[in-house]
């Protein structure tokens, strides 16, 4: 006991040793052990009760292993923030340096709040990108992608060497507004990379935007232009040119490829391409070619739909076969104006008649017109469903060569066609389904048709003859409708027969005709000469006009004054519910 107390006693002065024993302690622990670390404190030497000093043993170190987990366990809660941003902490400033202590700037609160901002910069163009690449396939729609290689664009090959995409924006050469389109549309930079990585100097591309331009040494000047309008069609001379340019770099590499877009890179691009695959004989028919072309480009089958433009592919299958592919010249016509066919009362639509250079008729500006309602310019016909317009006293409502739009301004919806007077014949009876646009009024119209009335037209007065593949009717009626003032009833009377626009007559109501009423209608074979005709036409006007040859012949000499009728004459026609009858058998399409 007594020496369990001494050893006790003794223990302080034992732990507080001198200089020189301590030192040369831990000199001698130093030289025999090898693992202990520079950075460890060195325990006390307690003496042992029989007076031999005990080696102390190398511990690990608890407080320091505490306090660094401590600091590291805040910089792994760093860490996993700013993981969620995409980042990561260098594994160095973690872990133990047995030479020198940890950098300061690693944990210093400016490095902290740096690698969060990076990490925020990274999170917000990751959002951006992923918001991009959703804008891109919502405005693509139906249209197929090609997503292949790394690249996601609107892009389909339609054949191996013709390919169909959307227009390559993000360029400032298309304008500020392209510039932006780049968001959502193909950007212009991916775009070259693709033809460059998978067509390298074997590309052309044909932009068919009028809207959209861009500049050409992008794509190593290897571009062309067709424009034309958005939902339009292209002047019809444009289609063999475009397959010709393009039929041209085709043949001088079976490696090249052709590039066709718009601004969707679907509906013009398509009529484009179906005329091209046509060019091609890849199919005989037109309708063969938008059905290849369809499925091809669009998943779900619709990417040439606007009627319009149907009508031109097919327009251009008949120039193939008739014209040999050469472009037609445009037929004279002069339009004489509208029957609209199982007509409710609620469609009464205003007319606008342009071509591609502007607008050549339109009732809200004409003088006998634009003051007028479209319910008062439409006149009823005593035949159920049918309202006609046309302008009294005039030859027609406007001259047409080649392309021309006819569009209809109703309160319902709009509703127009393209039309080519060399594609057509003088009188045509167009379907609802055969106009643009027609399916989005508000109301349907069911049976709803159009039937358009032209003539041929040289810029003098024009004879009235039917479309060339039926016999030439010419005839003459004595009866016009009942004026405000009763000397126009005489002068009506003594008009050419070229001149009656109006009739008072409908062959559902012959037998309905007064006594004193007439007409006459003769039919000539097409190629008579035309001295037959004019003979024909004299002894018309001797019986339409019960008077003597003398005075037909004088008649015939002057020339015709076309009376001018104004608005008010054309409300009270209305109101009379009188019939045009164009100077031909209205009833052959009308029935």
């Amino acid at each position: 006991m007594a020496s369990e107390s001494n050893s006790s006693s003794s223990q302080p002065p034992t732990e507080v040793m001198d200089d020189k024993t301590s030192a040369t302690t831990i000199s001698e622990q130093t030289n025999n052990s090898t693992t202990t670390p520079s950075s460890m404190e060195t325990p006390p030497v307690i003496s042992s009760s029989d007076g031999v000093p005990s080696f102390p043993k190398p511990t690990s170190p608890r407080q320091n292993t505490s306090q660094s987990q401590s600091q590291n366990t805040g910089k792994w809660a760093i860490a996993r923030i700013a993981s969620g941003f995409g980042l990561q902490f260098s594994s160095k400033s973690s872990a133990p340096n047995d030479n020198s202590t940890p950098s300061p700037s690693a944990s210093s609160p400016s490095a902290v709040l740096q690698s969060v901002g990076k990490g925020l910069v990274d999170a917000s163009l990751g959002a951006v990108k992923v918001v991009q690449v959703r804008a891109r396939h919502m405005v693509s729609q139906n249209k197929r992608r090609y997503q292949e290689g790394g690249f996601d664009l609107d892009l389909t090959y339609i054949t191996d060497n013709i390919i169909a995409m959307g227009f390559p924006a993000g360029d400032m050469s298309s304008g500020l507004f392209g510039y932006f389109e780049g968001f959502y549309r193909n950007h212009m930079e991916e775009v070259i990379k693709f033809f460059e990585t998978h067509h390298k100097d074997r590309y052309k591309v044909y932009n068919l935007c009028s809207e959209r331009l861009y500049d050409a040494s992008l794509f190593a000047g290897k571009v062309a232009s067709f424009p034309f309008n958005d939902h339009n069609c292209p002047p019809i001379h444009l289609i063999p040119l475009f397959c010709q340019s393009a039929y041209s770099w085709l043949k001088e590499d079976i490696l090249n490829v052709v590039v066709v877009h718009c601004k969707a890179g679907k509906a013009r691009t398509g009529l484009m391409i179906c005329s091209l695959l046509l060019f091609l004989k890849f199919f005989p028919t037109s309708e063969e070619c938008i059905e290849y072309y369809n499925q091809r480009r669009c998943v779900d089958g619709k990417g040439l739909i606007l009627p319009s433009q149907i009508r031109y592919v097919s327009y251009f299958e008949r120039i193939l076969r008739d014209f040999n592919g050469e472009s037609p010249p445009g037929r004279r016509c002069m339009l004489r104006g509208f029957r609209l066919h199982e007509c409710p009362y609620w469609v009464r639509p205003s007319l606008t008649v342009s071509d591609h250079n502007g607008i050549l008729f339109t009732t809200r500006k004409h003088p006998k017109t634009k003051n007028l309602m479209p319910e008062d310019f439409w006149i009823r016909a005593p035949k159920k469903g049918i309202v006609v317009f046309a302008l009294p006293g005039e030859r027609g409502l406007t001259e047409l060569t080649g392309d021309f739009k006819i569009q209809f301004h109703d309160r319902q919806g709009d509703f127009y066609c393209w039309l080519n007077t060399t594609m057509m014949e003088n009188r045509v009876l167009l379907q609802g389904s055969d106009f643009d646009d027609f399916d989005k009024r508000k109301l349907p119209v069911p049976g709803f048709k159009v039937e358009i009335v032209m003539i041929d037209y040289d810029g003098t007065i024009p004879e009235k003859y039917k479309s060339s593949d039926k016999p030439m009717l010419i005839s003459s009626n004595d009866s016009s409708p009942s004026y405000n003032n009763p000397s126009n009833s005489n002068s009506a009377r003594n008009k050419d027969s070229d001149e009656n626009v109006f009739s008072d007559s409908d062959d559902d109501d012959d037998d309905q005709k007064d006594d004193d009423k007439s007409t006459v209608s003769i039919a000539l074979p097409p190629g008579k000469i035309e001295s037959e005709v004019t003979t024909l036409n004299k002894k018309t006007q001797l019986l339409s006009l019960n008077s003597n040859p003398t005075l037909v012949k004088n008649e015939a000499d002057k020339p015709k004054p076309i009376p001018n009728l104004n608005p008010g004459d054309i409300k009270a026609i209305a109101a009379d519910a009188s019939v045009f009858s164009f100077g031909d058998d209205e009833d052959d399409l009308s029935d």
